[in-house]
This record gives structure tokens, sequence and C-alpha cells, in this order.
């Protein structure tokens, strides 16, 4: 069946996934091999996924006339043919090539213009092939490299929409994996002849669809990617002024560069057709924001009439939009004049039904602050995680009673306006996060007698740069020295795996160590730490890697001791509620089917109004065997 999404060496290509960038080095190697190695670095030093060139077998496609005497024929044959004799490589030289790509990470993609060429191709074990705008219609060497098995990148220049659709139907066909690029095959073409609205026609097809282009610079390969184009494939040449028809629409290698440079960030920003407030627009949407308030005190029984609601902020309760829907409502709790209205005065009977207590076989539980640590814990889960801000320290927080729960805090993430890093290059900062986290392991082992068992400490290794990138080996060092000089006090300490790009106040931040599953995994099982798994800050680093999230779990199951459930969406975008983000949690919840410790979801603001978004998350993570 046609798919809007195929595989190149186990690249997902198509809707959804980065733009798959093709460096089309062709025939500008001039048929040195050297040459053709030098274009193979560039394209790698630049970004591309890979590298496509051109094979020939002259002698299936030009009758023996042509090629010994093009000079009886018209121009274009009297300049081509010299051409394509001189730069075509040989079998022994393609193979190198193969290699050569594989050893740089590059996929490796050739035109066959023939059927002994594409057979040969299949002896290299390449990874796609590409079909010229010239075959199009060529139905014999398209069923001939369809039959092969492996994915098909098709261009559609000098062609009709009538020929684009039977090409398609052969190739369904077939069975065929492939994709289908919209191409204008002058050299060069000019932009007002581009027509990139072909685009949107071909995706009517349910297959990739990308852009093959002999336009001049990078403009309108970046608008074609911004437009949806899941593959650009462009020339590449070590030097336009080079003999060869087509270095002269090539990009060199600083052009090529920035042409993949800004593809990338036009893929940043199209993102998808989700919708999810950033963590800024989230505390914005608090600060600025407005919320159904009681203008007075309201007893519970109270009908809720339009005299006994006002629009006021901070945006901490139901939003303006739900005030129809509040009015004639029957209050189920007292209300104090200026208290905020929340989504369970719509609907109080809710959550009614719903047990908590029988929904989950481990140790759930929820986060606090000290400020509503109370409130929180009457909801009775049985781990309650103290989520600390550096002015806390300061505060007098005693308790009074015993809890039955387990106590896990968590160290402030910033001390005097900076960010704790245990990591740091900075003798000063780096000593000043190994005093938080004493100071952190000795309060909490002031609260432990409290509660049950023993408690658990968590503090985030740091590692993070505004622009530089940092040196691991370094990052690991300072980190195993801070974690000699930390002491626990009868805590079990708990590092917390770190997402690529964390958020935090003043700027966009690089995470740069206790990122990778093996990383993490390797550094636990030398210095005997365990971790808090953040599911969020994981799936992050998976999208922004392309690795796999149930193998990153896998790897680092072993040593996770607490987990924080949460879901995320795209590089960046932590902490969401879950099922609102990328995560697959049908997948990767039976990994932890047999989890029997710790975890609380960890939900951006889920601890606002008594804690309203933590429960949404348990009540969405309900269905699953935990």
């Amino acid at each position: 069946m046609p798919t809007s999404v195929i595989h190149i060496n186990g690249k997902t290509v198509g809707e959804g996934s980065p733009t798959y960038i093709i460096a089309e080095i062709g025939i500008n190697h001039n048929g040195d091999i050297d040459l053709a190695k030098q274009l193979i670095d560039e394209a790698q030093s630049a970004g591309a996924n890979a590298v496509k060139f051109q094979k020939r077998h002259l002698p299936s496609l030009y009758p023996r006339e042509i090629l010994e005497h093009p000079e009886r024929y018209e121009q274009h044959f009297q300049y081509m043919i010299p051409i394509l004799k001189q730069v075509e490589l040989s079998e022994n030289e393609m193979a190198q090539l193969n290699g050569y790509c594989i050893e740089k990470g590059l996929d490796f993609i050739c035109t066959p213009f023939d059927r002994t060429s594409a057979d040969f191709l299949q002896t290299l074990d390449i990874h796609a092939y590409k079909i010229a705008s010239a075959d199009l219609n060529n139905v014999d060497l398209l069923s001939h490299v369809g039959s092969k098995g492996l994915p098909m990148i098709v261009s559609t220049g000098m062609s009709y929409r009538g020929e684009i659709r039977k090409t398609i139907d052969l190739l369904k066909d077939c069975g065929a994996e492939f994709a289908i690029l919209h191409c204008r095959s002058a050299y060069p073409v000019w932009p007002r002849e581009v027509n990139l609205k072909m685009i949107g026609w071909l995706k009517q097809y349910n297959v990739p669809v990308g852009y093959s282009g002999h336009d001049i610079g990078i403009v309108i390969p970046l608008v074609a990617a911004s437009m949806g184009a899941s593959i650009i494939e462009k020339h590449i040449t070590w030097d336009k002024k080079m003999d060869g028809p087509d270095h002269k629409i090539s990009l060199e290698p600083f052009e090529f560069k920035r042409m993949v440079r800004d593809i990338r960030i036009a893929d940043l920003a199209m993102a998808k057709e989700d919708r999810f407030l950033l963590r800024g627009e989230v505390l914005n949407r608090e600060v600025f924001g407005k919320s159904l308030i009681a203008s007075r005190f309201l007893s519970k029984g109270t009908r809720i009439t339009r005299d006994m609601v006002s629009i006021k902020g901070p945006g901490k309760g139901l939003a303006p939009s739900n005030l129809d829907d509040l009015v004639g409502r029957t209050l189920d709790r007292d209300i104090e004049a200026n208290g905020v209205f929340l989504e369970r005065d719509l609907d109080p009977a809710k959550d009614s039904h719903w047990d908590i207590e029988k929904s989950f076989q481990s140790k759930w539980g929820l986060i606090s602050r000290f400020s509503d640590f109370h409130d929180i814990i009457e909801l009775n889960p049985k781990a309650i995680e103290i989520h600390l801000a550096e002015k806390d320290l300061d505060l007098e927080f005693d308790l009074t009673r015993q809890y039955s729960q387990e106590l896990v805090v968590h160290v402030a993430e910033y001390l005097d306006g900076k960010l704790m890093d245990l990591c740091s290059a900075s003798e000063d900062i780096r000593k000043a996060s190994v005093d938080l986290v004493n100071t952190t392991a000795a309060l909490t082992a002031k609260l432990a007698p409290h509660f049950k068992g023993i408690p658990k400490l968590i503090a985030h290794p740091g590692a993070m740069s505004l622009k530089a990138k940092l040196d691991k080996n370094r990052l690991r060092e300072k980190l195993i020295q801070s974690l000699k000089e930390i002491d626990t006090v009868g805590s079990h300490l708990l590092l917390e795996n770190l997402p690529p790009y964390p958020w935090y106040f003043g700027g966009a931040w690089k995470g740069n160590f206790f990122m990778d599953p093996d990383e993490i995994a390797g550094f636990c099982k030398e210095t005997n730490v365990n971790i808090v798994f953040d599911i969020s800050h994981a799936a992050l680093y998976c999208n922004a890697k392309e690795k796999d999230l149930g193998e990153f779990v896998r790897i680092v199951y072993p040593y996770i001791r607490h987990i924080h459930m949460g879901d995320a969406y795209g590089v960046d975008g932590e902490g969401m509620q879950i099922h609102e983000g990328d995560i697959d949690f049908d997948k990767i919840m039976p990994l932890f089917s047999g989890y029997q410790d710790t975890w609380v979801p960890e939900v951006w603001r889920g601890h606002l109004n008594n804690g309203q978004g933590f429960l949404t998350a348990l009540r969405r993570l309900s269905q699953y065997q935990l």
C-alpha cells in the first residue's frame, strides 16, 4: 500500500520526519574518484543525509554508431557523448565510493540509466535507487528496478501529469516503496518556471514528495522544504566554473552547508500541526491571563449566578470562555472571595467513580512544594516528591506527624541566580552545587523520620551551556569529583537523565552530558549510582537523535529507582500532559510492567489547583499495568 513515508537505510523519510537531504554529485566528479571522495567529504561536513551518483552502461543506452561517431549527429550528441564516456566510473570505482560513503555515515544512492547498471548496483547493496526524469515513462526500467525491493526516488521533470499518474500506478502495482520528486529539467531553471505548487498536487498520491532542484542558489530548496517537500536533492560541486554540464547549477560546499543549515531551521519551525504551549507561554498565560473568580465568599450548595463571578488575573483557574457553562452550576465546596473556580466546579461528579488506590500496583506518587505539601498529601499517594526551589531552604517546614508515604526530595535547580551544575568547569559553581546537594541531603535527613523507608534524593548533573559544545570527558570527570564530595546522609542519591534542549530562564540552553542511554548506563555501572528516569527527557533526546525510545528504556532500566512520567513534543517540548505529545505510551508502558518502585507524574504546572494536572495524568496512565 502507498504510504506517506518510506525507509532508507533505517531512516524514516516523509511526512513528520526531518527533511532528507541528498547531495547530488552525479557526474560532477568529472571521472576523478579522488574528486568524488572530496565531494563526499563536503556532503558529510554539510550535514547531508545521502549522496547520489549516476551509473550508465553506455552500450545498453546508445547504438554503437552514436558512441563511436558522435560527430555525425546533432550538436547535443557531439557535446554529451564524449562527456559521458569521460566521466563514467568503473564498477570497481563505484564499489569504492559506496564503501567510502558507508564509512562516512552517508547513504549511497545511485541512478541507473539501464537494466545492466541497475543489476550491478544491486550487487553493491546500495541504500536506494534514483530514477531520472528522463526515465519516468521507461516502464521497462521502472518495473525492473521496482522488483528489486529497495526504495525508489523518482523525479518528474519533463513529464506531463498523465505520465506521472501512470508511473505512480505502475509503481504501486509493483509493490515498490517509493517517493516522487517535483523537478524541472532545465539547466538552469529560473524562479518563475519552478512551479513549487506541484508539491501540493503530488501529495494526493499519499507517497513522500520532494524537490530536485536545478535552480540557482539556496532559496528555492528552502521554500520547497517549508512547503512540505520531504526530500531535497541538490547538486554539489567543488567549483561552478569546472567543465561539465551540471557544475553551473550546483552549489559549492559553503553554499551547500548554508542550505542544509537553513533547511534544518525550517524543519524546526515547521514542526507539526499539533498545538501545545511552550513553558514560557504557560508562565505568561498565568501572569497575563484571566480566570473566573468568586466575587465574594460562596458556600457549598450555592447556585452560581453571573454577579457571583468576576474575571481577573492570574490565569490559574477556569478560563473566561467557561463563563456560560459555570453560571447555573451548584457548588460542592466553599470558595473564598477572590478564589478561582476550577474544572471540578463544572462537573463535581466527574471523577467520583475513579478509584485511584486500585489503579496502580506500583508505588505511585505526587509532586509537591513546601507550600502545597499538606494539600497534596491528602490525596494519599504512596510516595511524595518534594521539589525544592532554592529559597525553600530558608523556610521553616516542620512536620508533626508520621506519614505512610515514601519520601523523595528533588534538589533545587538554581543557586544564587545561576544553574546548579555538578559538572561545571567553574570550581566556584561546582562547589556551590555540591554544597546545595549536601544542604538538601541534611534537610532530607531531618524529614526522613516522618516517612516510610529510606528517602531518595534527586539531583540534576548539570552540563548545560548556552552556545558552546562542552567536552564530555571533562564533564564526566567533574561529575565523578562532585559525587565524591557529596554526603547523602543516608539518602539514596539519584541522578536525572537530561533533555537535549532544557528550558531555563534566560536563554536557549543545550545539554551536553547524561542524555545518551549508553552513556548513562556506563556511568551508572562504573560509579554505582542509579537514576531517576525522566521519560519526557528521554523522548526529547530520542527525537533529536533519531533513536528508539523503547531501546533507551531497555538500556537504562537496570538503573532506574524512580520515574518521572510526562509526555514530550519535538526536541524541547518537555513535561507535557500524558497523551498530548509524541510518546507512544501503548508501546512504552509495557516495558515497565514489572516495575514496583516509586514514580510520579511530572506534568509542567500540574501541581496547580490541588494537583489537577497530576490527577489527569494519573487517570490517563491508569489504563496501563503499572
